[in-house]
């Protein structure tokens, strides 16, 4: 009688040791940020690019070409972020600042665990929670002064500066917004959230009155895996262009650099018909106000539709592992 008595309590204090205690944690906060970096050497390996790769044997258009993208270059952005969630923070003065090609902001969520190890209640919706971004609807960003799909930095040589919204990619649902679900038998939580937006309509066209080149949409992709053990694993899909830079809790971790300029226009495409101008690229960038007002239209049904066109290729990932 003993013996069982034992054996009933031990076989209780195992099952209570392997099932722990009923746990709630919050999750890192993750930013990437993707920027066309300032480099010194920048207009040097454009002109290679446009040369070797993009076929662009004028001097003329490639030195405009390569001048108006350098200057379109963005500062880079702060190294940490002390405050990312509150308005009038670091990163919200920073966001307001424009001066990126787009954001994918995860602010922290609380995550409850039984005692069993599996996920005891949904989180609440993190999706730009604090910029009141509707979840799945791209095509509406209401803070228009921090728009985390980017802004074109349009700074063309005697003309302007400005910064445009970007044209914002609508032609898969895939980069519809943030979406989470449980995974290994409801032990951890799946999260991913993806943004793809590319040069705006006017800077778009631009383009191709120089390189006869279609602007490709750059995406990033923030796939994110938080487990009731703890462990946190989050991956940046990301184009080969432009910079992209992964930040956990407002501290930069990871960055890869942006590459294959060439490959990335021309991936963007090239129009089967088509329309010369005989002047050089001084001349078009000069005049760009008046070729865009007269050959909008013609423009406009030779180019994608803002919002459809191809994805720029697939560079390297950002990758970042921890136990919270």
């Amino acid at each position: 009688m003993l013996g069982k008595v034992i054996i009933i309590l031990v076989t209780f204090l195992l099952q209570g040791a392997l099932s722990g205690n009923a746990v709630t944690f919050q999750t890192p906060d993750v930013l990437t940020i993707s920027y066309i970096k300032n480099d010194p050497n920048f207009y040097k390996y454009c002109k290679q690019q446009l040369k070797n790769l993009v076929g662009i044997r004028d001097e003329g258009i490639s030195n405009v070409s390569c001048q108006a993208l350098g200057y379109s270059a963005n500062d880079d952005p702060p190294r940490s972020f002390s405050n990312t969630k509150d308005n009038g923070g670091d990163f919200d003065k920073w966001a307001r600042s424009k001066e990126y090609r787009g954001y994918i902001h995860i602010p922290s969520f609380r995550v409850s665990c039984d005692a069993k190890g599996y996920i005891s209640s949904d989180p609440k919706d993190p999706d730009y929670s604090d910029q009141h971004n509707p979840t799945q609807n791209p095509e509406k960003v209401v803070n228009t002064e921090r728009n985390p799909y980017g802004y074109t930095k349009e700074y063309a040589p005697y003309i302007y500066l400005d910064y445009s919204s970007a044209d914002i990619y609508t032609n898969d649902s895939t980069f519809n917004g943030i979406r989470w679900s449980k995974i290994k038998d409801n032990t951890c939580l799946s999260i991913f959230d993806a943004r793809a937006s590319r040069l705006s309509t006017t800077a778009r066209y631009t383009q191709y009155f120089l390189l006869k080149y279609d602007a490709p949409f750059i995406y990033a992709k923030v796939y994110m895996t938080v487990c009731c053990n703890r462990q946190v694993s989050v991956t940046v899909h990301r184009t080969v262009f432009p910079q992209t830079s992964l930040y956990i809790n407002g501290k930069k971790v990871s960055e890869q650099a942006q590459t294959e300029l060439g490959k990335f226009i021309l991936s963007g495409g090239k129009p089967a018909k088509d329309f010369k101008i005989a002047e050089d690229g001084n001349w078009i960038i000069k005049n760009i106000k008046t070729l865009l007002k007269n050959f909008q239209k013609d423009l406009g049904l030779l180019l994608s539709a803002d919002g459809h066109g191809n994805l720029a290729p697939y560079g390297q990932d950002l990758t970042w592992n921890g136990k919270i």
